[in-house]
């Protein structure tokens, strides 16, 4: 499980890291900066080091301390890191993120604060809650069922929107079964079967678009850019993952795209880190990486949550 957890966790962060430089610049100047971006850089809109992490990778380690401190019912404790860190003053931060964290403090409950989000910002599809939603894979291991019900919770904590939710669902039991191995267009067919499940029992209703960008997708569509909305993002990455054959190549196909690079990177590295493992890692990236304290702090404790529970390799 170490390989698995490792990769995934650290995967996400270096996705995040190798991404956020150049987010929201397109494909060509991407192109015409660094013909293709294969090692860390710095700079970007953020003015970010080399190696140095972003929003994305701060909630998803907030998310699994959150689940970790109340893994029975971690929306409060989730929500209670995010507004530590928001009023930290963070470098950034999601707009409809920021919305919904400000209407908490004036509501008091995540479900409201989120519906007032949407109703003033009359968009809510956006990949807020995607980026944070891989810790609830290992939180939640042995139990699909219940990983689909946090993975819609907590996405809509921030982000009230069907679509985003079935998003994360699907991305977290892709992740799930992608631990186990195996090829990757079969695990992305289960993937879609086990989330029309799950989303019929929750009475979610995501648009048909969705089963037809991922099944497009699955199919070997045109590539897709990873915009800075949770369908395009999530379809991107699955993208990246089915046509490459390395964590190193996933990461480096998707966010050599453009657009939202860093959440971009964020789920591909999560998604292909679990696939591939920790060892698959480039070490000259890991080298770089800012604050690996924090993620092995968080990968220490999830190991040791699972070994409670006698889980020591997928299954």
């Amino acid at each position: 499980m170490e390989n698995i957890i490792r990769g995934a966790f650290f995967g996400a962060a270096l996705g995040d890291a190798l991404g956020g430089p150049v987010e929201s610049l397109s494909a060509t100047e991407i192109k015409d900066k660094f013909c293709i971006l294969r090692d860390m850089c710095g700079g970007g809109r953020l003015g970010l080091e080399p190696g140095e992490w972003t929003d994305d990778t701060v909630m998803t380690l907030d998310v699994a301390r959150g689940i970790l401190s109340n893994p029975a019912y971690p929306l409060e404790e989730i929500g209670h890191n995010f507004l530590r860190w928001f009023q930290s003053g963070p470098k950034d931060i999601g707009r409809t993120t920021r919305e919904s964290l400000r209407n908490y403090m004036k509501f008091g409950n995540w479900r409201e604060a989120a519906r007032m989000t949407a109703q003033t910002l009359n968009k809510m599809d956006s990949n807020g809650g995607l980026m944070r939603t891989l810790p609830v894979t290992f939180g939640y291991w042995n139990d699909m069922q219940t990983i689909a019900k946090w993975s819609a919770e907590i996405c809509m904590m921030t982000h009230y929107s069907h679509d985003s939710a079935t998003c994360c669902i699907f991305y977290n039991i892709l992740v799930r079964l992608a631990a186990q191995g195996g090829p990757k267009r079969s695990l992305v067919s289960r993937s879609l079967e086990l989330t029309d499940g799950f989303c019929k029992e929750m009475n979610l209703q995501p648009t048909k678009f969705f089963w037809h960008m991922i099944k497009s997708v699955q199919k070997g569509s045109s590539p897709t850019l990873p915009r800075g909305n949770a369908l395009d993002t999530l379809a991107a990455s699955v993208q990246s993952f089915l046509d490459t054959q390395s964590f190193e190549e996933a990461l480096v196909e998707v966010i050599n795209r453009g657009e939202d690079t860093d959440t971009a990177g964020c789920i591909t590295g999560g998604l292909a880190g679990a696939y591939y493992g920790y060892n698959a890692i480039p070490s000259r990236w890991l080298e770089v990486l800012k604050n690996k304290s924090a993620i092995n702090n968080v990968v220490q404790s999830y190991l040791a949550y699972l070994k409670q529970k006698g889980i020591t390799a997928p299954s």
